[in-house]
């Protein structure tokens, strides 16, 4: 018997959800990872986006902790991995599991865990958990940059980076719940101790699928050197 590799998904927030639900992308994405059942099996680990910003920011607000504000974050991106999973559901062994260890199917969805761990740290954990080498994590800017794109229309993506590097980068962002950057640095740390590779893309599924069969995409590998 022929066991079917893991590919781990990091589904951004801001990808699944903005001001409203993209439809013509999530359907899109769900019949291409449908198609590609045949030869993987998915943990997909959805983030909260905006959703969980815009609730974590007013109950900071009110004088709500940081742990406390982690768990708003986390119910977040359990509605939405929930919304997934609504997509998925006629699938005939896609299930819906609070943490990634929980049930066994070919595509499963999920959500955050624990305070403290962004979806993309838990993605990584996922990873090392089912021995799956590569984590592609889809966000809404399609890949890492030498500044800020939202800011910058002049930034320029960087194609490779190293662990080190990456870590430098993102090493003084912020740690409070709900942080809206590219990737952590527990997530990559946890990259690093075990030789993962992060494929960051975008929204656009053929490049997605791309990078789930190992065929050239367009955004940004993290890897050792």
């Amino acid at each position: 018997m022929i066991l079917m590799k893991y590919i781990i998904l990091s589904l951004g927030g801001s990808v699944v959800k903005e001001n409203d639900f993209d439809h013509d992308f999530l359907t899109s994405f769900v019949r291409m990872i449908e198609k590609n059942t045949k030869s993987h099996k998915f943990v997909i680990v959805v983030g909260g986006g905006q959703t969980a910003r815009e609730y974590i920011s007013y109950a900071r607000k009110n004088g709500l902790d940081e742990y406390d504000l982690d768990y708003i974050g986390i119910l977040a991106t359990r509605m939405n991995s929930m919304v997934i999973y609504s997509l998925f559901k006629k699938y005939h062994n896609s299930c819906y599991a609070e943490h990634f260890a929980d049930k066994s199917c070919d595509v499963l969805i999920t959500g955050g865990t624990v305070p403290g761990h962004t979806t993309d740290a838990v993605a990584l954990l996922a990873a090392e958990y089912y021995q799956s080498g590569k984590v592609i994590n889809v966000t809404s800017v399609g890949g890492i940059y030498d500044s800020d794109p939202r800011i910058n229309r002049n930034a320029r993506i960087i194609e490779n980076i190293d662990y080190s590097s990456a870590i430098r980068m993102f090493y003084s962002s912020k740690t409070s719940a709900g942080p809206n950057i590219v990737l952590d640095l527990l997530s990559l740390k946890i990259a690093e101790r075990s030789s993962i590779e992060i494929d960051v893309v975008g929204k656009d599924v053929e490049n997605i699928e791309n990078a789930i069969n190992g065929k050239k995409f367009i955004g940004t590998t993290v890897k050792g050197l």
